[in-house]
């Protein structure tokens, strides 16, 4: 029986074309279904379809992207296209592409299994050919220019497209689809052949060395719940070799090109764990394993919270729950105080200099309090410090959010103006209020509670019902007016966001006035 594996972004559809076939009595096995190219391809790479149904307009990775990836990665699987777009660019692409079959819709169930049964008989007899293609293309792959640590590298930058690194992985001979990944960064103080070979021989994951003492490692895995667990197992063997290690961890993405936050995520991590492992540890290893660990793990995550998003009005509050186990220590000696105020400043400290365009300023009025950590003895002292470094910073935290409230206004004049330019993008947008992309799209969802290209899409089709209203310009000119190089996509924005066509939106507007 041939497998038989659907890519559309309508649920209607999808399960319309699940449920019309009887595919066990057709010889066929219906193996699973997606919403759009890039969620489909870990899937087809699990259940190994024979045949792709695809339509063409989906988001993040369209039907003719998704068949350029199959038929260079996977060219045994025939690709059948479903199409409502009956243009000749679209026919002549899929052509190029070399798919079985372009068919338009609406396409009922019996010319559908027709299609299949023809293609079918394609896949008995081009199986011989087929093999002969892979041989060829595996021979064409042994010249290959990128080396695997340079990608992986550039894959945790975010420069490669999903479908890109797909292609590049696939060259590289490297197993990168999955349906979820997350970063774990380890920096060696002392080299851990041992460890490095326990994650790699009993986690699913892709690894570099960043330089000899930082390594890298990309996991995988088939849902959220197992990296979860595996995670947990891998920080606990962690934690067992404190002193020889620091390390961080990214959240779990379920997208190739969450890669890349993962990674700012567990950088970020390890930075804050960097100073208190790394120096006051290997001091005294005996006396910080009086202190437990995983709470300070989990309390350090608490600052940081509360340096992102605290009050003034709890300060104090939030400083008694922080240190609230010092109080309870049987023996405070100088050394737990002194290790405490330590991780308390650098954290601190450390979270300040990540922000964008950090000041001097606060960096070194903070550095003149942690001169009085040496001659804190009492619990009391320890309150009065934290909240005095707290204080300091969320004068600097409500000076710099006007700051960040000047950066979106900017953002969002230079979306007015520029809306009409089908290449804008977030990195652009980036470089004209000269900050990172990332950091800006971070700042952007934060402070506006939605994406900058959420922000983007929502004014080109404010804009769009502007000219359908006040013009009579036809729909695929309105499309280039607001930025739309692709006036199929177009329309397929403008109903996703209004519920209506582009026709029954002025109807609608004629009816109202």
């Amino acid at each position: 029986m041939k497998k038989v594996f659907l890519i559309d972004d309508e649920k209607v559809i999808r399960q319309g074309i699940a449920s019309s076939i009887e595919w066990q009595k057709e010889g066929f096995i219906y193996c699973g279904d997606a919403q759009d190219g890039e969620l489909a391809l870990p899937l087809i790479e699990k259940h190994q379809p024979d045949i792709v149904i695809t339509d063409i307009k989906m988001p993040f990775m369209d039907g003719l992207q998704l068949s350029r990836v199959l038929r260079e990665n996977m060219p045994w699987i025939k690709i059948i296209i479903l199409s409502g777009h009956d243009e000749f660019e679209y026919a002549q692409e899929a052509v190029r592409i070399q798919v079985s079959e372009y068919c338009l819709k609406p396409l009922d169930s019996a010319d559908l299994l027709s299609i299949l049964h023809k293609v079918s008989l394609q896949i008995d007899e081009e199986l011989k050919a087929k093999q002969q293609l892979n041989e060829l293309k595996n021979q064409a792959l042994k010249h290959v220019s990128i080396s695997q640590n340079n990608f992986l590298q550039e894959l945790c930058e975010g420069i490669h497209t999903a479908a890109d690194a797909i292609k590049l992985a696939s060259q590289l001979k490297l197993e990168l689809a999955s349906s979820h990944y997350y970063l774990l960064i380890i920096e060696w103080v002392r080299k851990n052949i041992d460890l490095t070979n326990w994650i790699q021989e009993n986690y699913s994951c892709l690894t570099y060395n960043r330089n000899e003492n930082e390594s890298i490692y990309i996991m995988k895995g088939n849902s959220k719940q197992q990296l979860e667990n595996e995670s947990k197992a891998i920080r606990e063997k962690l934690l067992l070799e404190s002193g020889s290690l620091i390390f961080g961890f990214g959240k779990i993405k379920n997208r190739i090109q969450g890669i890349a936050e993962s990674f700012e995520e567990a950088t970020t991590m390890k930075n804050h764990s960097a100073p208190i492992d790394s120096g006051i540890t290997m001091k005294n290893p005996t006396l910080i394993g009086n202190i437990n660990s995983d709470l300070h793990l989990i309390n350090r995550n608490e600052l940081i919270f509360f340096l992102k998003y605290g009050q003034s009005d709890r300060l104090a509050d939030f400083c008694k729950k922080y240190s609230s186990y010092l109080e309870s220590t049987a023996i405070l000696t100088p050394f737990i105080i002194y290790y405490f105020i330590m991780d308390f400043t650098i954290t601190v400290l450390q979270y300040v200099k990540e922000q964008d365009s950090p000041s001097s300023k606060i960096i070194e009025e903070i550095s003149l309090i942690e001169m009085k950590a040496g001659s804190i003895n009492e619990y009391s002292e320890i309150l009065e410090y934290m909240e005095s470094v707290l204080h300091l910073y969320l004068q600097y935290r409500n000076q710099t959010n006007s700051k960040f409230s000047s950066i979106i206004q900017q953002v969002k004049d230079y979306v007015e103006e520029q809306y009409s330019d089908s290449s804008l993008s977030l990195q652009l947008i980036a470089k004209k209020v000269n900050v990172s992309a990332s950091y800006l799209s971070h700042m952007f969802s934060q402070e506006t509670g939605e994406t900058l290209i959420e922000y983007l899409t929502k004014t080109r089709i404010e804009r769009a019902k502007e000219l359908l209203k006040t013009t009579n310009d036809k729909t695929f000119e309105i499309a280039h007016k607001v930025g739309y190089s692709d006036s199929h996509y177009f329309c397929h924005s403008f109903k996703k966001m209004t519920g209506m066509t582009t026709k029954q939106f002025r109807l609608h507007d004629v009816m109202m006035s």
